[in-house]
């Protein structure tokens, strides 16, 4: 509008005065706007913008102080930011609560943390005041904000926790599963939206118009520093007055308390363990000695046992469940160990999902808590720090140390944190053997027996074996599956939403029959472990509850508590207590009579808050700090872990008529014939027999076998051989 009258005002003196240049009547008209205006700042034009010779009636002089303000362009970009940042958090909200009323009912009640969330929206559009193209700055940082909460509103589809920063580092993981929880047709559809963005994006670029004039980058710095200082004081008061939280117990609750926006960035920069205002020296060595005079529990005679701990994904005992009704149990060895062995509920630190944090708890001692909002510290800590737990104690004590997962190494980055901790070796999905799969493509959980049995033959004395399972996992078919019913059940729906009709009996029933099959899995091995006639320790517990729509009121105690159990042929005399996931060690090294670690006798000295605060100081000490508590030689051996406990090797290789066949031992689907450093398209015929079609071996060349992941990411490989 105003280079529109700046242009007509030009074209009236130019038609009288046609001698004089253009430009200097332009110059002319400018110091004109500058001196109506007060802004020396040009509005945005297209590029390819022509001046018309269509006149306007000019805008009435209004007076009052607002609409001076409008008539400023910083301002009224300004204001463009902040009513787009009120708009995008109530769309956020309607995506992470997946309803269109409930984000408008959240802004009633909690209008406040409303306010915040859209101001730290408005905050990061205020960094498109810096371009040219100010318009498509603004839609770029938009749709950041919208895809971060379709991702969300996708990702609560599948799983309890909502999505967080820490999503970003599972990438590669999610993209191995992928298969399992998108059809071939949602897949395409997902390719032609991010294409369809692309493109749209490009588009806009070209077709937005700049803003001509000076940027006034000067303004913009000075209007983000404010914006940023108004924020970060904003942030204070809410926490000092409660009304937001920086400590997230359940992430979940958090997003649905504190909004979208906040939760999000939180997950950004709220990273590892904060260092501990007490944090020194003298403070960690105050503790050390502390701890130091804390006895082991000791017991005479001792007897070693192996020990087998499981972590059974999604598993808990479903009869308590109101509303639901079973036509038998569906885990009666898992109700019968409870019955003859120490057991109790295990409070873990995930909901739906978060494995690997209910791990870390078991193996460290060591809260995840006090790490970042949904972190986890397998993907950012432990992978690259060694990291003192049940591992290191048990080699100690002369056992050996082996992991088992029937899923990819890579997942949650095992391979590495496995060998930061001290791990002999690791099986993995790359590294099992005839394998059956669920209805939706996990590995079943009977194939753990024989790697578990396998693992304890590796040394003539005693072995730590720590296994997670996989069958229990999601998603759980909202229609009727393939899966074999070994247990029926009904859901009343009498006291439930309409809307969770369609799905919930056909969920249930899939993961139902999934964990009887996994509690046959535990059974047999009982059965094998008893044979063998040696000392056993066997620990049974849930990472957490499945992502099914169960509501607290439909459970005898928490969604945040699963079951434990100490299965046992040593007469193990503990009483049945429950216990955090971080205690688990203790109780297990209690009844033992081990010696523990400083973390494990902190849970004897402490409690409560004083519990917390040094448990704190101590992890950041090890994993964060100057390592203080062992001098600088955290008791880790060094990484020497190696995938598989069979080793892979080539016997011979020779040519068929129309293909070439390698011969040797302990081949899988995930082995592949290497000519020289070039992957040949290999065929799995059996354990001892590769089939490479249309190939044939040549002379000198150098032929191996590697173990490839679904990304085609190499492992390890086999001995060369020379043909």
């Amino acid at each position: 509008m105003k280079n529109k009258k700046i242009r007509e005002e030009i074209k009236k003196k130019t038609d009288g005065n046609a001698g004089e240049p253009a430009e200097k009547e332009l110059t002319q008209a400018k110091k004109e706007h500058e001196d109506a205006t007060g802004s020396t700042e040009m509005t945005e034009t297209p590029e390819t913008e022509e001046t018309t010779g269509t006149e306007e009636e000019p805008e009435s002089e209004a007076p009052g102080k607002i609409k001076r303000a409008i008539r400023y362009t910083t301002h009224t970009w300004i204001f463009r930011c902040f009513l787009l940042g009120l708009i995008l958090e109530i769309v956020l909200e309607m995506l992470g609560r997946r309803s269109f009323f409930a984000a408008f009912t959240f802004i009633a009640h909690s209008p406040i943390v409303y306010l915040y969330n859209a101001s730290i929206i408005f905050f990061t559009l205020l960094f498109a005041l810096f371009l040219r193209k100010r318009i498509f700055g603004m839609v770029c940082i938009s749709t950041v904000w919208l895809v971060c909460g379709i991702a969300n509103f996708v990702v609560l589809g599948y799983r309890v926790t909502p999505f967080a920063a820490i999503d970003f580092l599972m990438v590669r993981d999610v993209i191995s599963m992928i298969d399992v929880y998108f059809k071939p047709w949602q897949l395409v559809m997902l390719a032609i939206f991010f294409v369809a963005l692309i493109i749209g994006l490009v588009i806009l670029f070209k077709k937005t118009p700049r803003v001509e004039g000076s940027k006034h980058i000067k303004r913009y710095i000075f209007a983000c520093m404010f914006v940023w200082v108004l924020l970060f004081s904003f942030t204070k008061l809410n926490v000092k007055y409660n009304v937001i939280s920086d400590d997230f117990a359940n992430l979940g609750m958090a997003y649905k308390d504190y909004g979208f926006a906040y939760c999000f960035t939180n997950s950004i920069i709220d990273n590892g363990i904060s260092k501990p205002v007490e944090y020194e020296k003298s403070s960690v060595k105050k503790i050390k000695r502390e701890l130091i005079e804390v006895p082991d529990p000791e017991k005479e005679p001792r007897v070693k046992p192996n020990i087998i701990v499981i972590q059974l994904e999604s598993f808990f005992d479903p009869k308590p469940v109101k509303h639901l009704a079973l036509s038998a149990d569906p885990v009666p060895n898992f109700t019968r160990f409870k019955s003859q062995y120490p057991s109790g509920y295990l409070t873990v630190p995930a909901l739906g999902a978060g494995t690997a944090n209910s791990e870390f708890e078991v193996l460290t001692g060591i809260k995840s808590s006090y790490f970042g909002a949904g972190e986890y510290p397998y993907k950012t800590t432990v992978n690259k720090v060694p990291c003192v737990g049940m591992c290191s104690l048990l080699h100690d004590q002369g056992y050996g140390c082996y992991a088992i997962h029937n899923n990819t190494a890579a997942f949650y980055d095992r391979q590495h944190v496995y060998d930061e901790m001290g791990f002999d070796a690791f099986i993995s999905s790359e590294y099992m053997y005839d394998v059956d799969h669920t209805p939706t493509g996990w590995i079943k959980d009977k194939t753990l027996v024989g790697d578990i049995m396998d693992c304890l033959d590796q040394t003539d004395g005693v072995d730590f074996v720590f296994t997670i399972s996989v069958q229990g996992h999601g998603k759980y078919p909202d229609t009727k599956s393939e899966t074999k019913n070994h247990v029926d059940l009904t859901y009343d729906y009498s006291e439930i939403p309409l809307a969770y009709h369609y799905n919930v009996e056909n969920a249930f029933q899939y993961y139902v029959n999934q964990i009887y099959e996994m509690d046959e899995m535990i059974g047999d091995l009982k059965e094998k472990l008893d044979a063998r006639k040696e000392p056993y320790v066997l620990v049974l517990y849930g990472d957490h509850l499945p992502s099914l729509d169960i509501g607290e009121d439909q459970l005898p105690s928490t969604l945040f508590q699963t079951e434990y159990v100490m299965v046992n042929n040593i007469g193990l005399t503990l009483r049945d207590k429950d216990i955090a996931a971080h205690e688990l060690s203790n109780r297990l090294f209690e009844g033992l009579g081990y010696p523990m670690s400083f973390t494990q006798k902190a849970h004897v000295l402490y409690s409560g808050e004083e519990l917390d605060e040094k448990l704190e100081m101590l992890s950041y000490d090890m994993l964060f700090g100057d390592d203080y508590l062992y001098n600088g030689k955290i008791p880790v051996e060094a990484p020497h872990m190696k995938l598989g406990v069979h080793e892979i090797k080539i016997d011979g290789v020779k040519n068929e008529p129309d293909h070439m066949v390698v011969t040797g031992e302990n081949f899988n689907t995930f082995s592949v014939v290497y000519e020289d450093d070039d992957a040949l398209e290999t065929s799995y015929v059996n354990r001892t027999t590769l089939m490479v079609e249309d190939h044939a071996a040549e002379p000198g060349k150098v032929y191996t076998v590697r173990q490839v992941t679904k990304s085609h990411h190499e492992l390890t490989s086999s001995e060369p051989y020379s043909y």
